[in-house]
Order: C-alpha cells, then structure tokens, then sequence
C-alpha cells in the first residue's frame, strides 16, 4: 500500500556516493603590482568528502587577515568544494606562506608566494672603500650599493641602520642607466670610519613591484662578501643547445687563495632547491697571479632550459667566511632574429690570402654561436675567431658580433665557404647559412666594391639612354611640324590657283591647268616626304651589358 502523506512521496534527494576522499589543494595567486598596498592569496581545496576539513595559513611575522568561505557540494558527485583566502597589508618581502588543510584523508600543505612575478629579480651588488679598524674616526667611508636587472622607475632605494630608517642618513640615487629594456642604477651613502667600525650594520633595502629585496653591510672587519673572490655563471651556447642537443652551464669561480677543500654544488628551483648530482669534482687550475680557478660544468635538459628552470650554483670554500650563491636561468625579452652578411674585398687576393667576414647583426639575446664550413664540413675553431657580442648604437635592445676567416688564394679557388648561425630566435632548426665562393650562384652575396661599381654603371647607361630618347624625340617632332607647315601652305596655294581662272569660269577637266600640274607634281612630293619619316626605322641602340671582368 502506497501512503499519500507529503512525508512518503517527497523526492529523498540524492545519495552520496562518495566515500572517504582526500582534498586537492591549489594555491590562487595574482599578478604582482608596483605600488599595491595590499595582496589577497588564496587556497582551493575541492573533491573531498566528507566535511569538514581545516584551513591554516602561516603568514609569520606579517600583518595579515584570513577568511574561509562556507563548504559547498557537489550535487552529482556529493564532494565538496571550499575556499580560504588571506590579506597581506603592506610591502611584500621575499618570504614564502603556506596554506595547510587538514582532513580525516590526509593533510596537505601548498607553498604560495605573494604573486606570480613576470619579472626577472633585480640583481643588487655592496661596494664600499677600504678602511682601517685602527685608523681616524672621522675618515670617511663611501658605502655604495648597485642595483641592475629591472624595470626602468620601478625601483625604490632606502638605506637602513641596524634595520631602521635613519633621517639623518642622507644618501644619493643615481639616475636609471637604460640598458635595452631594463635598466641599472646606484645609491651611495658616506659615514664615517667610526661608524663603520662599530657593531652598525647597514642595509641597502630595494622596493620593486612590491617586493623588498636586501643587500646587508657590516662592519669593515666582516665583509658581506669576501672581496677578490669571484664566481660567475655561463649559459649554455646555442650550439649545444639547439645542434649538439647538449646543453651544459658552467660554473666558475677565480682568485681563491688556495685550491683545497673546494666545493661547488649544484640545485635548481623547481625541485624544491634540492641538491644536484655533482657533476664531478670541479677542474682546479693554478693561474699567474699565484691564485687558483674551480670550473664546474653541469648538464642540464633542453626543455627545461626552453622553460625557463632556474639553477644554482653554491660555491663553499674554508676561506670563505660565507658561501657564494649565483643563479642563472633563460632571460627574458623578445627574441629577435640576427641578420648575416658575408662580406670579402677581391682586392686582397694580390697578397694570396682572402679574409672572410660575417657580420651578424641585431639579434637578442646576445647568446649566440657562430661556425665556418668549408663544402659543409666545419673548419677547426683555431683557424678563425668571433668578437664577443657588443650591443648596437640604437635604442633597442639587440646586439652584434664579426666572425673572421682567413683562407689562403689557392683554398678560395677550389672550395665553397659558409657561415653559419645558430640562435635561438632562428626559426626551425634554429641554423642559417651564408655560402660564399669564387665562382658565385644566383644567391651568392657579392663584394662590396663591385656591387657598388655595377650599380654606378647601371645608373650611368640609364641616364645615356634617357638623354638619347629625349633629343630624337624632340627632332622628329620638330621635323614633323616644319613638313606639316609646308605642305598647309602649298595645298593652300594650289586650290586659290583652281577656283578663281582667268576669265571667271573654270576650264573643261581635260585641258590642262597650270595650277593642276602643280598640284600633281606636288602632292607626290609631299606624300614621299611624310611616308620617308613613317618608314624610317630608328637607329640601332648600344647593346649596353654589365660585363664583370674577373678578379686578377
């Protein structure tokens, strides 16, 4: 029996059919912003059952607020779905927060930054003057700080005294120094050596979109950095890169005082900064100013240097009263395709020898690689050299390179030469070729000076040409109306003869008119005239051939 009470014909909704499942969490972040007062992050955590499940947000020392929004769920899969967010009030800092939910599952924790940087970090550098512990008090010290890598006007420079503001500090910031579409700067402060010898420590603080980044100064009896020792990261070379498919980075640090117990080790970012393998021990070479040089190479995977992975290399050594970090990943910018040109003066073949150049301009970025072929096979790299990229004079932000080949005549006689390009901008296999040789083709390039000589030539016949066409044409037509004149005045003549006779009545058709001679003697006369200049052909014309003698 079936009851007609509301209670047994409600619709009983749907069933839950999920059972126990964990969260995902994904972290919201925004753009970053110069000038923004405030940011807002957040945590999604969705597709799991059942309620509830609790979101913690470490924001450390930071002037923040949390909300988390009511659970929502799912009516045709019964998971549910909830937010949380958090406001952070005031400049952002280099440290990272983290969002942590808690359910009956599992427990998750995301790492989230402030927001999604679509900028490089700017690089920042600590100069100061030498100075004496034991020395005037009153000496003064110059502090400077370096600042390169952003955004032109995006940057702001404060200087800090054991990490606060100090009014009576007066420093100075140089104008932006634009270096393609980024730009560079310093600040300098001046204290005196009193200052600098106590336990003070100044901070030169950088604020960019939002960011604070931090170079410290101590006292001078404890560098920040140790002065003399340097380390330096190099990129992998397109030919590796794009050819040999064997991308390495190189890792070099010079005037260490001894070569014992040096390390360099390798990490990258988006393994969470976990270490590397080495690679192996790093190449230790003594150098003439009796100091020592560490070279680590490190191979690294195509892709993840198209895609911009970010590397480490951490150099530590005894005498190091603090490990040296350097970064490197790809650059940013648009990339621009080299334009190649191989130039060679024919004039040089007197001497028995012929230099080779290839100018390969307004590229970016400046990595790139050049090779020399000889029939397609590549010359030894000794046998010819390539400058280091040099940026152009214009404002944008490209580069230029030479590369230089000397071939002897005999070699020039007998062989095709090439140069080739390999650069990332390069579409395809990122490889262009530029042939040249003593016999060329239709795509052959052709020497400065004799381009510039056809090129006179031809202007020279065209000129003759147009100067020979226009006087005949003047000619014929003056010699046309003279005739045409002529022949008006005779037919005029010749028929006043005809109508009016002697006698006033015209005379039979056959008898013969003097007037009727004239006309018939002269009409002849006219009409070989006019058909003598219609069927004159015009004079033959210079058969005008760039002929190019061959190079002695």
């Amino acid at each position: 029996m079936v009851s007609d009470s509301p209670e047994a014909s409600a619709d009983p909704g749907p069933v839950p059919t999920a059972s126990i499942q964990g969260p995902l969490v994904y972290p919201l972040t925004s753009c970053c912003k110069t000038g923004a007062t405030s940011k807002t992050l957040g945590c999604l955590v969705r597709g799991y059952f059942p309620e509830p499940v609790t979101v913690t947000w470490d924001t450390g020392s930071l002037n923040s607020s949390t909300l988390t929004f009511p659970a929502v769920q799912d009516s045709s899969s019964s998971l549910y779905t909830v937010t949380s967010q958090v406001t952070i009030l005031g400049e952002w800092t280099n440290q990272k927060l983290t969002c942590s939910v808690a359910h009956a599952a599992n427990t998750t924790i995301r790492t989230i930054t402030g927001c999604t940087k679509n900028f490089t970090d700017p690089s920042l550098r600590f100069f100061y003057s030498s100075c004496d512990p034991h020395g005037d008090a009153q000496a003064t010290i110059h502090l400077r700080c370096y600042i390169s890598g952003y955004t032109p006007g995006k940057v702001k420079v404060t200087w800090l005294v054991d990490g606060q503001e100090d009014r009576n500090l007066f420093s100075y910031t140089a104008p932006d120094q634009l270096e393609g579409k980024l730009a560079s700067t310093y600040s300098e402060v001046n204290i005196t050596q009193g200052q600098w010898a106590s336990q003070i420590t100044y901070t030169c603080q950088v604020s960019y979109y939002g960011f604070i980044y931090e170079k410290h100064a101590l006292r001078c009896t404890a560098e920040s950095e140790p002065r003399g020792v340097s380390a330096y990261l190099s990129p992998p070379t397109p030919l590796d890169l794009y050819v040999h498919k064997s991308p390495k980075l190189t890792c070099l640090v010079v005037d260490l005082a001894s070569s014992e117990n040096v390390n360099l080790l390798w990490s990258r970012e988006n393994k969470g900064g976990v270490i590397l393998p080495p690679p192996g021990p790093p190449v230790i070479k003594p150098q003439f100013n009796g100091t020592f040089s560490a070279t680590s190479t490190l191979p690294v995977n195509v892709s993840d240097w198209i895609e911009g992975e970010t590397y480490y290399c951490n150099v530590t050594h005894p005498d190091l009263p603090k490990p040296i970090l350097r970064s490197i990943s790809k650059g940013p910018g648009k990339r621009v395709t080299p334009e190649v040109y191989v130039l060679w003066s024919p004039d040089e073949l007197k001497k028995g020898r012929l230099t080779l150049t290839c100018l390969i301009q307004n590229f970016f970025p400046a990595d790139i690689s050049v090779l020399w072929l000889r029939n397609d096979a590549p010359v030894q790299a000794d046998r010819h050299s390539t400058t280091r990229p040099h940026k152009a004079s214009d404002s944008l932000p490209s580069f230029f390179v030479y590369s230089r080949l000397v071939v002897s005549q005999s070699d020039w006689e007998q062989n095709k030469f090439a140069c080739e390009v390999i650069h990332e901008a390069l579409p395809g296999s990122r490889t262009l070729q530029k042939e040249v040789s003593k016999n060329p083709g239709p795509a052959q390039p052709v020497p400065a000076e004799l381009a510039l000589e056809d090129l006179c030539a031809e202007e020279a016949e065209s000129q003759e040409l147009e100067a020979m066409w226009t006087g005949l044409l003047v000619f014929t037509t003056l010699f046309l109306l003279s005739v045409s004149y002529g022949a008006a005045i005779t037919l005029c003549k010749v028929g006043t003869q005809t109508a009016l006779l002697p006698g006033g009545a015209p005379r039979d058709r056959e008898s013969p008119l003097p007037g009727r001679r004239a006309l018939t003697s002269t009409l002849p006369q006219v009409k070989w005239v006019l058909a003598a200049i219609l069927q004159e052909q015009p004079p033959a014309s210079h058969d005008y051939t760039n002929v190019q003698e061959p190079a002695a």
